[in-house]
C-alpha cells in the first residue's frame, strides 16, 4: 500500500511542477506583453506544427528462455528477430512562440511525440515424422504417422511511445559576425519527458523429436517409443520513465538567400542540454513451461512437466542527462515559414531495460523532420 501511495505521490507531484512551469511561463508572457501594450500593437505570435521520422536507440533486447540451448540456431533467429521492437517511430509536434513587440525575448511552449507499433506472428516447422510402431523378429517392421514436427513460434505485440515538454525562455542577441540579419536566441527554460513501452510475447517451441528410441520386451519383440519436448515462454513486461529538470538551449538562423521584405531562405542549427529529475518503473513477468512426452503403445502421456517464472515491479529515481541538436533549412515569407532538417536527442540512462534485474539504458531518437509555421496578429 506504501508502494502504491508513493506511486500516486510521484505523479502529482510531476503534474504539479509541470503545472507550475506552464502558468509561470503564460504569466510572464502576459506581464511583458502588458508593459509593450502601450508602446506596440499585440505581441507576435507564432504557431508551428510539423511530423517527424525518427530512428529509435535503446530498444529492450529479446527474451532468451533457457530452452533456446536446444533449437536450432534457425529457430533462435526467428524467435529472436521477431521480439525486436520497430526501430521507427512516426510522430508530430507543436509550438507555440511569443515574441511582444520591440523587445528582443522570445517565450515559447513546445511539445513532441512519437510512437511506434509492432504486431507480428512468425512460425517454421519441418516435415511430419513417421516411426516404426513394432519390431518383431519375423515381422516386416510397421510404420504409423506420428503427426509432430520440430517447429519455432512467436507471438509478439510491443508499444512504444515518448514525449517531450519545452517551457521556455530567451532573448535574441544576434550573431555578430555572421552578419545583423542573423537571429540567436539563448533560452533557460524547463524540460519534462516521459518514456513509455509495453510488451506481450509469446513463444512456443519443440527444439527435441526422437523417433528412434526402442525398448527391449525380452522373449517377444522391441517397441518404438518416441519422444519429444515442448517448451511455452510467456513475457509481459510494461516499463516507463517520467523525468522534469532545468534546460538550455541556443538555436541560431542565417539568410542565404533571398530578400528580408518577400522572402528568404535561411540555414538554421541549434543545440540543447538539460538534466532531468525522475522516476524508472517497471513490471515484468516471464514464465518457461516445459513437458516431456513420451508415446508407448500409441498413447501420449507427460513424462516430466517443470516451470519457471520470475516476477519483479520496481521503482527508483534517476538521474537523466540529455543532450541534442538540430540543423536544416527553412523558407520564409512575411507571415509563415516553412523548415525541414535533421534532429537529434539522447537521454542517457533514461529507461531500464532489464528482465531479471535493472539495466539502464539510453534513449535515443533521430531522423528528419519538417514543419510549418504561421503568425498571428
Amino acid at each position: 500500500m506504501s508502494e502504491l501511495i508513493n506511486t500516486n505521490s510521484n505523479h502529482t507531484a510531476i503534474r504539479w511542477k509541470l503545472l507550475a512551469s506552464v502558468s509561470a511561463l503564460a504569466l510572464t508572457a502576459n506581464v511583458v506583453s502588458m508593459a509593450k501594450a502601450e508602446e506596440s500593437d499585440h505581441p507576435q505570435v507564432w504557431i508551428e506544427l510539423g511530423g517527424q521520422l525518427e530512428h529509435l536507440s535503446g530498444q529492450p533486447s529479446a527474451l532468451t528462455p533457457s530452452f533456446f540451448a536446444l533449437a536450432s540456431p534457425s529457430d533462435v533467429q526467428l524467435m529472436t528477430n521477431t521480439q525486436r521492437p520497430s526501430q521507427w517511430s512516426i510522430g508530430g509536434e507543436g509550438k507555440v512562440s511569443i515574441t511582444p513587440e520591440g523587445t528582443d525575448w522570445v517565450f515559447s511552449a513546445a511539445i513532441r511525440y512519437g510512437r511506434s507499433n509492432k504486431s507480428q506472428h512468425a512460425h517454421r516447422q519441418s516435415p511430419f515424422v513417421s516411426v516404426e510402431k513394432y519390431l518383431l523378429p519375423f515381422i516386416p517392421r510397421t510404420t504409423k504417422p506420428l503427426n509432430r514436427a520440430i517447429f519455432s513460434d512467436a507471438v509478439v505485440d510491443s508499444k512504444e511511445s515518448h514525449a517531450v515538454l519545452d517551457f521556455m525562455a530567451g532573448k535574441d542577441v544576434g550573431l555578430g559576425m555572421f552578419g545583423a540579419k542573423g537571429t540567436s536566441v539563448f533560452s533557460a527554460g524547463v524540460r519534462f519527458a516521459q518514456f513509455i513501452s509495453k510488451a506481450n510475447t509469446s513463444l512456443y517451441a519443440r527444439p527435441v523429436l526422437e523417433t528412434n528410441i526402442r525398448t527391449p520386451i525380452p522373449g517377444k519383440y522391441r517397441a518404438a517409443h518416441p519422444f519429444y519436448q515442448t517448451y511455452t515462454a510467456v513475457l509481459h513486461a510494461e516499463r516507463s520513465t517520467h523525468a522534469i529538470g532545468p534546460s538550455l538551449s541556443w538555436e541560431a538562423s542565417k539568410p542565404i538567400a533571398g530578400n528580408g521584405a518577400d522572402s528568404e531562405l535561411t540555414i538554421d542549427w541549434g543545440v540543447n542540454a538539460a538534466v532531468l529529475f525522475g522516476r524508472q518503473r517497471v513490471d515484468i513477468n516471464h514464465q518457461t513451461t516445459s513437458n516431456d512426452y513420451y508415446l508407448t503403445f500409441g498413447t501420449n502421456y507427460i513424462a516430466h512437466h517443470s516451470t519457471r517464472s520470475m516476477n519483479r515491479k520496481q521503482s527508483r529515481s534517476v538521474v537523466i542527462p540529455n543532450v541534442g541538436g538540430f540543423a536544416g533549412f527553412s523558407l520564409k515569407f512575411q507571415n509563415a515559414k516553412v523548415s525541414m532538417g535533421y534532429r537529434a536527442d539522447f537521454f542517457f540512462n533514461a529507461v531500464d531495460n532489464g528482465f531479471d534485474l535493472r539495466h539502464g539504458a539510453n534513449e535515443g531518437s533521430y531522423g528528419p523532420f519538417a514543419s510549418i509555421s504561421m503568425s498571428l496578429p
